[in-house]
């Protein structure tokens, strides 16, 4: 647990990304270790300022394919048969900062 905070998904970075990404702006995360998978899933989809995209938005995103194969690492994990898990998350409005019109009744 020592090296959770080193990781690019924590809480402290996950309020980051969300002050960087525009409203539907798409976080990535693809992994062969299940373990790290479920720790970034569970943590984006916990903060209020991102949701997961479905399945069939997921297989959808061109981007999603090029993730699989785009390191040498990603490259290796597929010449031997190993397993890779994707999420995306789209970054949504934050629901405490809604507008009114400012008229008053």
């Amino acid at each position: 647990k020592a090296k959770h905070k080193w990781r690019i998904i924590n809480e402290t970075l996950l309020a980051e990304y969300a002050y960087v990404l525009r409203e539907g702006g798409k976080i990535y995360t693809v992994t062969d270790v299940a373990d790290l998978f479920e720790w970034m899933t569970s943590h984006l989809a916990a903060h209020p300022l991102f949701e997961r995209l479905g399945d069939a938005e997921t297989e959808s995103d061109p981007v999603v394919e090029k993730l699989f194969d785009s390191t040498e690492e990603g490259q290796k994990v597929t010449r031997n048969e190993g397993d890779k898990w994707c999420a995306v998350f789209r970054r949504v409005p934050d629901p405490s900062s809604s507008k009114t019109d400012g008229s008053s009744s």
